[in-house]
């Protein structure tokens, strides 16, 4: 009750919320957001949603095979994972590296008090000579030669909500009235109307009436804060997104965004806020644009599949004994109906030596 008044208030004193920042107070909200109270969980059967490092440590060893190829073509001696969720990567990438290749520092950047307090949990499981390797961070600092690692990252980045009624774009916002909340509108930005019009330049299309779409305005802060600081690194971000044609189809005519609580979707996202999961698809092609002007190398873009396939996952599922839980994990990690094709992995760069080879199948093409 009190994040919702905090809403009522925050929408009261400035006439209404656009919806990049009431899903910002509904997740990140200090103790009563999503990811800051104690409802959120990582189990299997009762959390709002599963990613790829809780299915299973194979996930994480494929992440370490990748690891490995990289530090044969570039000097790599520190890890970075931004928002490590329960610590479960974390744990495993630890555990099961070898001694001769393991970080210097395995940095995670957690804002959330709540989830810092699960990972440390889990960390204390190591032997303390990997837990003196973990340094929880606040904010990007300045660090060299890192392997950066962003798992279902970009998606809970707040992002606006706009829709095209009887040919006029509009973006969505929250107010209050009655002490209830409902949906409104107000008239696109210039500087919104702007995307649109590049947005449909690039795609070659005209957005359709009656078509609700989402435009993150934030992914450049976050990348710029981390190129900033980091220097000498790969970064590998895996998310569900799309290339841009894909991402503004005019058959996606209700957008990407998913409000999700115990692996269901929720009809009514202006009640029970810092309940629930938001989340928006990853548009990877604004990624890329981004990339590019910042003068990063993009080394690959492939699909979840691809990037397992590649990276002995198949090896790796050997010592699963029980058949059944194999051939479940593999299904849900591969399959492209589970997150096979539907989670993509972005591979970047500042700087690599021009003979790295990566086997995995390239869909740049597609950004």
């Amino acid at each position: 009750m009190e994040l919702i008044k905090k809403i009522h208030a925050k929408a009261k004193k400035d006439g209404y919320l656009t919806f990049d920042d009431y899903m910002d107070i509904c997740l990140y909200h200090p103790h009563l957001g999503y990811y800051n109270n104690n409802n959120i969980s990582f189990d299997q059967k009762n959390s709002d949603f599963i990613t790829a490092p809780e299915v299973s440590p194979i996930y994480t060893e494929s992440i370490i095979n990748f690891y490995l190829k990289c530090k044969e073509h570039k000097k790599i001696e520190n890890v970075l994972e931004f928002g490590a969720g329960s610590g479960e990567m974390a744990y495993n990438f630890l555990k099961n590296i070898k001694d001769s290749d393991i970080p210097k520092k395995y940095y995670i950047l957690e804002k959330s008090l709540y989830l810092k307090k699960q990972q440390e949990k889990k960390i204390k499981l190591l032997p303390e000579k990997y837990r003196n390797i973990v340094e929880w961070i606040d904010e990007v600092k300045y660090i060299e030669n890192v392997f950066l690692l962003a798992n279902e990252v970009l998606d809970a980045i707040p992002s606006k909500i706009l829709f095209k009624e009887n040919n006029i774009f509009y973006e969505k916002v929250i107010k209050t009235k009655e002490n209830k909340l409902y949906f409104s509108k107000i008239d696109c930005s210039s500087y919104l109307l702007k995307k649109i019009k590049n947005i449909e330049f690039r795609t070659g299309s005209s957005i359709p009436n009656n078509y609700i779409f989402e435009i993150n305005t934030l992914y450049e802060k976050f990348l710029t804060n981390v190129i900033s600081k980091i220097k000498n690194f790969i970064f590998l971000i895996v998310d569900y997104g799309y290339g841009e044609k894909e991402f503004y189809h005019p058959e996606r005519r209700k957008g990407t965004i998913q409000f999700y609580k115990n692996h269901m979707s929720i009809s009514d996202p202006l009640s029970d806020q810092g309940n629930f999961d938001i989340s928006v698809s990853v548009d990877f092609s604004r990624i890329n644009r981004i990339c590019n002007l910042k003068n990063l190398q993009l080394i690959s873009y492939t699909t979840q599949i691809e990037f397992l396939l590649n990276t002995n996952i198949l090896e790796n599922s050997l010592k699963i004994s029980d058949s059944n839980k194999k051939n479940n994990i593999l299904k849900t990690l591969l399959f492209p109906s589970d997150m096979g094709e539907n989670f993509k992995m972005m591979i970047l760069c500042d700087d690599i030596d021009s003979n790295l080879r990566l086997p995995f199948k390239d869909y740049r093409h597609k950004l």
